[in-house]
């Protein structure tokens, strides 16, 4: 599909093993389930995606930083595996302040339901009501929403921030 920024093969590889584990983000990995989005960056320790359109018309700027290897927690990751995952929660923030000027980029480590290490990284567009809670410019019915279309251009874009320097 031309939506995506890599090419879901050549970004997933043969990792994302769980050693006999089911695990959503291990499956995604592979390309395989309702998690599978854009691959805005990929390397042999991390892959950062874009929230898929599976998950309803999503506000552009939810991205995920993910380490390859299947690790629960973040005190489970390698040096290394922290390093890449900490450069490309950066590069991540900043493409998404540079490309679609939000009011605010957020980061989190969150969540009890997958146990494989992801940092999600987030706008909040301008004029997001205070009453809209900060992790879910979702509940907001005015704000930004994508298609197909729209996102795999906002992704391209975004993945150009992961290979120039800043």
């Amino acid at each position: 599909m031309a939506w995506r920024s890599f090419d879901i093969e050549a970004a997933h590889g043969n990792y994302g093993v769980d050693e006999g584990n089911e695990c959503p983000i291990c499956d995604k990995h592979r390309g395989i389930g309702a998690l599978v989005g854009p691959v805005i960056y990929a390397d042999e320790l991390v892959l950062v995606t874009h929230r898929p359109l599976t998950e309803g018309t999503p506000v552009p700027g939810y991205l995920f930083v993910e380490t390859r290897r299947h690790a629960p927690t973040l005190s489970t990751l390698t040096d290394a595996e922290a390093r890449a995952v900490g450069w490309a929660a950066r590069r991540a923030a900043h493409a998404l302040y540079v490309e679609l000027a939000p009011q605010f980029v957020f980061s989190a480590i969150t969540g009890l339901s997958v146990a494989h290490f992801h940092q999600h990284v987030f706008a909040r567009p301008h004029g997001t009501p205070a009453s809209v809670p900060w992790s879910n410019a979702d509940a907001w019915p005015d704000a930004p929403h994508v298609d197909a279309c729209a996102l795999g251009e906002l992704c391209d874009r975004l993945a150009i921030h992961f290979v120039t320097e800043h």
